[in-house]
Parts: structure tokens; C-alpha cells; sequence
């Protein structure tokens, strides 16, 4: 897969977006709200005869910061990457996928971020 750099969007204008995001999603999808202490968050897809797509990730940080963003799908022992970014003095970042990317049953999005003082939340909608 060809990364796609321009979808990440890392400005200070983001945030409106990110907000944008939020209420649009409620009604059509879901979120979960993790944090970067580790470095890695991993989300499975566990539901038979289930598929989801990520509709946006939103990253939060407590302080503006530097460093590195991946995000990739795992489908068994198969990693595909979907974007990269790094990020300098920045206290947001948003990836909106350009096309829908199914995440079917034990398929996995992994994201791993060097920048440990934030969250990421990630916002699905069943398919």
C-alpha cells in the first residue's frame, strides 16, 4: 500500500476538524479513546461475520511534541501500512483514510507512536 502523508493533518486548524469528526460520528459509528503511554495501541476485530472500517484517528497530546506516527492493519502474521507521519511541535494530529479499509474478523489496526504524552481516539463504523 502507498502511504499517504497528505491525509495526515497536523496543523493547529485539525482540531476543528477533529471536532467536526466527533459529532458526525456519533450517529453513524463508534469510538474508543486510548492512550500512547506505551507506545503501541492495538485494536482486534473479534466479531464473527463483522467487519468495521476506521473512519478517523484523532491525536491528542498534553504538550506539543516531536516525533514519529504509524499506523498499520494486521491480518494474521501479514502487517500492511497505511500511513506514517512524524510530527514536529505539534499538540494534534488527524488521519482520515481516503478509501474504506475493512477490518474483518482477527484483522488488527496497530498504532505506534514514539510520542508517549497524548491519546489517540479511534473512530470506527460497522460495515
Amino acid at each position: 500500500m502507498k502511504i499517504r502523508l497528505s491525509l495526515f493533518i497536523v496543523h493547529l486548524s485539525s482540531f476543528v476538524l477533529m471536532l467536526a469528526l466527533c459529532a458526525s460520528s456519533s450517529a453513524a459509528g463508534f469510538s474508543t479513546t486510548h492512550s500512547l503511554n506505551s507506545g503501541t495501541v492495538s485494536i482486534t476485530n473479534t466479531q464473527k461475520r463483522s467487519s468495521w472500517v476506521p473512519v478517523a484517528l484523532l491525536f491528542r497530546f498534553t504538550a506539543p511534541a516531536s516525533g514519529t506516527i504509524t499506523v498499520e492493519r494486521r491480518t494474521g502474521s501479514t502487517a500492511f501500512l497505511l500511513t506514517g507521519c512524524t510530527l514536529s511541535n505539534n499538540q494534534h494530529a488527524v488521519w482520515v483514510p481516503d478509501a474504506d479499509i475493512p477490518f474483518n474478523e482477527n484483522d488488527s489496526l496497530l498504532v505506534t507512536s514514539t510520542i508517549t504524552n497524548g491519546t489517540v481516539e479511534i473512530i470506527r463504523k460497522g460495515e
